[in-house]
């Protein structure tokens, strides 16, 4: 009775592993068009409605899921209150804070920086160019991890189901 029960556990934690590994990249699939729907957003109100940085990023925490959500207001509360000198600076603290929830790759990361670095630092016409940049970028990263997502959810939930099989089997 033991041994089955034990059998049980090792199969059952075994296929619990290959579903939570396969739902990394279902994650960072729905966290990328999460920032990309933040940096639509953030385009409509800085070129066309003239909001203030931190006052769009607030307004915008309100329209997207976590964990930016929670990013997008904490950045956007450190600019109000002058905590910060810069939108990138804040957003590597709160990012740095929050890092455990994020499933972004490096490229993600980088697309994310990049566009920060420059959030502000020129006119009308650079800022537009930064942003179709940036959505074309996180675009071409967003399909990407959904053909990859697609691919390695069904591969990892598989291999964990057939490792517990295989661990199970050789037990009994």
């Amino acid at each position: 009775m033991l041994k089955i029960t034990a059998v049980i556990i090792i199969f059952l934690s075994c296929t619990y592993i290959g579903f939570y590994y396969g739902e990394s990249f279902k994650k960072r699939s729905r966290q990328l068009n999460s920032i990309l729907k933040s940096v639509l957003f953030l385009n409509n109100e800085v070129m066309y409605t003239n909001t203030p940085l931190p006052e769009a990023l607030k307004y915008i925490s309100l329209k997207v899921e976590s964990p930016v959500n929670y990013v997008l207001s904490n950045v956007s509360d450190k600019l109000l209150k002058s905590e910060s000198t810069s939108v990138y600076e804040a957003f590597e603290k709160e990012y740095k804070k929050n890092k455990s929830e994020f499933y972004l790759q490096d490229e993600d990361k980088r697309i994310v920086k990049d566009f920060l670095r420059s959030l502000g630092e020129s006119g009308v016409y650079g800022q537009d160019k930064l942003f179709n940049l940036t959505i074309e970028n996180m675009k071409l990263n967003c399909k990407s991890a959904e053909e990859l997502a697609k691919k390695n959810i069904k591969m990892y939930r598989v291999l964990g189901i057939c490792i517990g099989a295989m661990i199970s089997i050789f037990l009994i």
